[in-house]
Formats: structure tokens, C-alpha cells, sequence
């Protein structure tokens, strides 16, 4: 199977135990999942402020299918520049509606928006986490295109290693194939004290450490949207 998938999940992951072709009936079985991050245009803070209230009203009507909302900010968190949704859609012409009817998208703040298909790991929402008052940080990337040797031989690794941040992650999952089937990179959520301890925890994951990442890998210091 293209994306290497192995049964090499530990014991609680809803894809432990699951062979190559029961992942993938997995992962087709599923609701489309999305990572979707909005960049903002120059010279758009007034707008953003005008309609923030409303975007939040606006993300509040879509319920559970919500699993994350929130901003991406500056280092120091003076500066948001942009909005992130990791979002349940039915498919990528929901995406599209969403979007539109977004009342920042409406207003013309952002200056551009990537759209990812994704998968809620451990099936946890935002509403779900319990806050700790650190920092919040996006890390996501795209792997290499040699998938198959990446996850066959450091998936193990890479699960364990995120066992030991379990408390810290408010949500977490592969970014998959436009069909949903291959694991293609990452996008996920998690609360440290600071920028160091995020760079620690990317820079020693195992797929990272193993240079399993392309040139977009990046960490961006995040808030909640609610």
C-alpha cells in the first residue's frame, strides 16, 4: 500500500492492531477531515477585528464537526497572521462553502488559504482538551515522497515518542491524500511552556530527526479561537 501504513500503532490508537488493507479501508471508511490555514493579507487588522465576533459565531454553528479553531500569532503573540479551521466537511466543495461564508474570508482578509486533507488521530477536539495557560503551537509539514521506508521504519519510534507528549497535545493527525488513503505529513496542536520546547519536541520526533520532512516544515506559535 502506497504510504507505507503498518500495524505498528500502540495499544488505545484506534488504528492498533489494523494490517495494511484494514488501515486503508480505516481511512476511506471515515468522515473527510480538513487542516485548512488562512493567511492574512497586509493591512487587514482593522477588518479582522471588525469581524472576529462573527467568524466565532460563524465557526460555533458547525458543532462537533469543529475540531479545532484558533489563530496563528507572532513569537511574542502582539501579531495575528492568520486563522487555522481543522474541520469535519463532507468534501473538498464543502471546504469551498465553508470558506466562502467565512466573515473574514467575506471581508477580504486573508491573502491566501491552503487546504489539507487530514485525519483526527485520536478522534479528541479542541473542546476536549484540558488548558494548561502555556503556549500553543501549529507544527506541520509535508513528508518526503519515499513515505513507504519513512514509516516502515520509524513509525514505532514516532509513536512512542508522541506517547510521552500525550498530556500536552490538544489534538493531532496525518495530513492524507486528497483520497484520504495515504499519510503524506502532519499537522498538529500542542501546549508547552515556549518556542524551545517546541523546537525540542520537532526537532527530536523521530521522522523528523531522520530527515522525513520537505522544505515546508514549520512551527508557528498559535492561539485558541473560542
Amino acid at each position: 500500500m502506497a504510504g507505507g501504513e503498518s500495524a505498528e500503532y500502540l495499544p488505545g490508537d484506534p488504528r492498533y492492531g489494523l494490517n495494511a488493507e484494514e488501515l486503508k479501508a480505516y481511512y476511506a471508511s471515515k468522515p473527510a477531515e480538513w487542516a485548512i490555514y488562512c493567511w492574512d493579507e497586509a493591512g487587514t487588522l482593522e477588518a479582522r477585528g471588525t469581524y472576529l465576533q462573527d467568524q466565532r459565531l460563524y465557526v460555533a454553528s458547525f458543532g462537533e464537526q469543529v475540531i479545532g479553531y484558533g489563530h496563528v500569532v507572532s513569537d511574542d503573540g502582539l501579531n495575528t497572521l492568520g486563522t487555522t479551521y481543522f474541520i469535519q466537511l463532507d468534501d473538498r466543495h464543502a471546504v469551498e462553502n465553508f470558506l466562502a461564508a467565512d466573515p473574514l474570508a467575506k471581508a477580504g482578509v486573508y491573502g491566501g488559504v491552503d487546504v489539507h486533507r487530514w485525519s483526527n488521530s485520536f478522534l479528541k477536539r479542541q473542546a476536549d482538551y484540558q488548558r494548561k495557560g502555556l503556549q500553543q503551537f501549529l507544527c506541520t509539514g509535508s513528508k518526503i515522497a519515499d513515505t513507504e521506508t519513512l514509516l516502515a521504519t520509524h513509525r514505532n519510534d514516532h509513536e512512542r515518542y508522541f506517547r510521552e507528549y500525550d498530556d500536552s497535545f490538544i489534538f493531532r493527525g496525518p495530513i492524507r491524500s486528497a483520497d484520504g488513503i495515504d499519510n503524506i505529513g502532519t499537522a498538529l496542536m500542542l501546549e508547552l511552556p515556549g518556542r524551545a520546547a517546541a523546537e525540542e519536541f520537532w526537532n527530536n520526533e523521530p521522522f523528523v530527526a531522520n530527515d522525513g520532512y520537505q522544505d515546508d516544515s514549520r512551527i508557528y506559535r498559535w492561539v485558541f479561537g473560542d
